[in-house]
């Protein structure tokens, strides 16, 4: 094995999975894994597993040995060691927004006697795995830490004006009037907006939460299906679409459209174009905006379709 940085590089064949009968069949082929930056997305990695020179024959007569290359993101990705498999040290990768699998076997030299069991080799390279596929805490997709601060603050400021406003509307109405500002007072606050420093601040977990509430399972299904990995899409549950929002592919794809849009070098008008809403101008709000009213119209749409019926 070797290792740079955030760079492995090692030995290893490929595994058969049969998800009906849930077996495991390691293939006997030599390969090299190699797991390395994306040149494209500095945060992603690159895996590749690739066959010896001499590997060129076919599998069982009918299938090549193919070259694997897959994309690992921090946080959508996980790997466990598979002890039920006692004929080799197979490992596999999982995908948290596809639900895919993908298994390999360690070929470095192990225990002749228990072919099953680690290595101290084996248990450094699954760990130094795993550190490079975790999401860490203080990640946070090349957002500077000034930067960071910022938007807390005015994530906490935009919470606190909110609580004020919904405290307010409990005031009966006539105490309501005795507190009202002067007209200049009200025209300068009136003028004073917080921007919105990200998109989770608008929609968290509590707001989708309560939205999936409020949702069947046929609703669920007809709004939200086809945006699902295809493991979940056929049984959209509450618990299974918020599992997806927690996940750590969706909160850095979250995170990388909040720094797109908060850069206001284009972003916006390409996902008007792509989404087919009115183009309302860079940065959150408008893209939330064009959004919202593509929703309305959507809905006007399908109620308009609906009474034709």
């Amino acid at each position: 094995m070797t290792s740079t940085n955030k760079s492995l590089k090692f030995h290893a064949g490929k595994v058969q999975y049969n998800e009906d009968t849930n077996r495991c069949t390691p293939l006997p082929y030599e390969g090299v894994i190699s797991i390395k930056p994306s040149a494209e997305e500095p945060d992603f990695l690159d895996f590749t597993w690739t066959p010896k020179p001499d590997q060129t024959s076919q599998i069982n007569g009918t299938q090549q040995v193919e070259k694997d290359e897959l994309l690992l993101i921090p946080g959508d990705v996980t790997i466990k060691t598979i002890k039920s498999c006692n004929t080799g040290r197979v490992f596999a990768f999982t995908f948290l927004s596809s639900g895919a699998k993908y298994l390999y076997w360690l070929q470095d030299v192990g225990d002749v006697d228990d072919l099953g069991k680690l290595t101290e080799k084996d248990n450094k390279l699954i760990q130094s795995i795993s550190s490079l596929i975790s999401l860490g805490d203080d990640e946070d997709v090349d957002m500077k830490e000034e930067d960071k601060g910022d938007d807390e603050k005015k994530e906490k400021e935009v919470e606190q004006k909110e609580s004020q406003q919904a405290s307010q509307a409990t005031v009966p109405q006539a105490q309501r009037t005795q507190n009202l500002p002067s007209q200049s007072q009200s025209q300068s606050q009136s003028q004073f907006k917080l921007p919105i420093g990200s998109i989770s601040s608008v929609l968290d977990i509590s707001t989708i939460d309560n939205h999936l509430d409020k949702l069947s399972l046929d609703q669920l299904k007809h709004m939200y299906g086809e945006y699902l990995p295809p493991s979940i899409a056929q049984n959209p549950t509450k618990a299974k679409i918020i599992e997806v929002v927690r996940s750590g592919f969706f909160q850095q794809s979250e995170q990388k459209l909040t720094k797109q849009l908060r850069a206001n070098e284009g972003a916006g008008l390409l996902l008007a174009q792509s989404l087919k809403y009115d183009y309302k101008g860079e940065g959150i709000e408008n893209f939330l905006k064009g959004v919202r009213e593509l929703s309305k119209k959507e809905k006007e749409e399908e109620g308009d379709g609906e009474e034709k019926d």
